[in-house]
């Protein structure tokens, strides 16, 4: 996906929900809000939102005196996910289909997206996972290729949202490598994020070799686009992901919820819908 004409306008209020968020002074929010006109400036409509966040959330980061602003807060969503984890797992355990179920959940954990919203009620989620209709399920298309396959690339999103992607990692029954952002970028996973999470205890974890919020695959390494291209299935995980990955021919199973009217119209779903499917068997909206 490209830049929209909507986007440059969204990027503003995430500079002014990041500073809120962190409870910085008025004098450093108004310099969030200038910072925003350099970042503007410099966006290249080409590139997938994603891309051009880069820009923003570096500014984000110099003009508060700190490298990793959302430290503490993935923190505390990791540690929040934990405590739920032995629930998750047994209410998994005890229902018709495992696997179903554990996409469910690690559905309902896409709400923890900072980049996105500070509000969300993920308790909310969590009780009506079962009774949720994804707009979009190739479940059954899905267990087809994963009978099929080897190993499967499981390329993360958001910290919190890992310890749902490890109760999906344990009910594929194959061996899984957990991509995950090789710095911090606003609540995104990286290792040691995945480690806390527990990631490793189920899963190989590899870095994209890529800051970005997404897969932008001119920055990102060589092995893990050997990865990438040798992976016989591949989960995305995430909107970023699905916006730096939609137009790719590979064929990938995303798991998202839908948080931004421009995503809806090109997928053709509502919005804040489930998806977790591929793009080739959807009917897009590219204008």
């Amino acid at each position: 996906m490209k830049m929209h004409l909507d986007c440059p306008g969204c990027f503003v209020r995430q500079a002014i929900r990041t500073g809120r968020l962190l409870r910085c002074p008025d004098l450093v929010m108004w310099e969030l809000v200038k910072g925003c006109g350099t970042v503007l400036s410099q966006l290249e409509h080409e590139f997938p939102p994603p891309q051009n966040a880069v820009l923003l959330y570096d500014m984000i980061s110099l003009r508060i005196g700190n490298a990793d602003p959302f430290y503490q807060l993935k923190k505390d969503s990791t540690r929040q996910a934990l405590t739920l984890y032995p629930e998750l797992k047994e209410k998994i355990k005890a229902s018709n289909d495992s696997l179903d179920a554990a996409l469910r959940f690690a559905a309902c954990g896409n709400v923890i997206d900072y980049g996105v919203s500070s509000s969300f009620d993920l308790m909310k989620e969590i009780e009506e996972a079962f009774k949720t209709k994804f707009f979009h399920y190739e479940y059954e298309e899905f267990i087809a290729k994963l009978h099929q396959a080897d190993w499967v690339l499981y390329i993360g999103d958001n910290c919190g949202e890992s310890v749902f992607d490890k109760l999906l990692i344990e009910e594929l029954g194959k061996p899984v490598k957990y991509a995950v952002r090789s710095g911090p970028i606003i609540n995104d996973v990286t290792e040691e994020d995945a480690i806390d999470a527990g990631i490793d205890q189920v899963a190989e974890i590899v870095s994209t070799g890529c800051r970005a919020p997404g897969i932008v695959f001119d920055w990102c390494s060589d092995e893990f686009k050997t990865l990438y291209n040798s992976a016989p299935l591949i989960i995305s995980k995430g909107q970023g992901n699905f916006e730096t990955l939609s137009d790719e021919k590979k064929e990938i199973f995303f798991i998202f919820k839908i948080k931004c009217k421009v995503v809806a119209k090109f997928l053709n779903s509502p919005l804040n819908s489930m998806f977790f499917g591929r793009t080739d068997t959807v009917i897009l909206e590219h204008n």
